[in-house]
């Protein structure tokens, strides 16, 4: 199984590639579009409330499911009047690295991480903000599901 390191590493050398020289600016988000299209959502019947990722302009659903050791995200976004590929996109990535990973391993990743790739870079203050929400929440789930596998 693929470390959080070894996904962490694959990530940055993908966004290294969008400010390498003569690299496209439109290169990230269209990464980021074929990760929201390629991501599979989730089923409606796992839509609650409970669910709702507070702060995200879009409505986006982040589901928790915890084995004992590594915790299982189930993600979707739905956009009302906005167009969510980009929400969508940047919940994905964010699942490419925590999903199904270990609370403690899932904690070891400073999210600072996303700025020191550029992510940050051209994102709107209101998708930023959502993809702060995202992770807050994700670290959340993480430092609950840690307490009790430590029971």
């Amino acid at each position: 199984m693929e470390t959080i390191q070894e996904r962490l590493d694959l990530i940055r050398e993908k966004f290294a590639a969008f400010t390498a020289e003569g690299a496209d600016p439109d290169d990230k988000w269209s990464y980021l579009i074929g990760l929201a299209k390629a991501h599979k959502g989730m089923d409606a019947s796992l839509k609650e409330e409970k669910f709702v990722v507070v702060g995200c302009a879009a409505t986006m659903y982040l589901v928790p499911q915890f084995n004992g050791s590594t915790i299982h995200f189930e993600m979707d976004v739905e956009g009302g009047t906005t167009n969510p590929l980009i929400s969508r996109g940047l919940g994905a990535l964010a699942l490419a690295i925590y999903n199904d990973m270990a609370p403690s391993d899932i904690l070891s990743v400073d999210p600072k991480f996303f700025q020191d790739i550029g992510l940050n870079v051209g994102l709107s203050p209101t998708r930023s903000n959502g993809f702060a929400s995202l992770l807050k929440q994700i670290y959340l789930y993480a430092r609950v599901f840690d307490a009790i596998s430590k029971k």
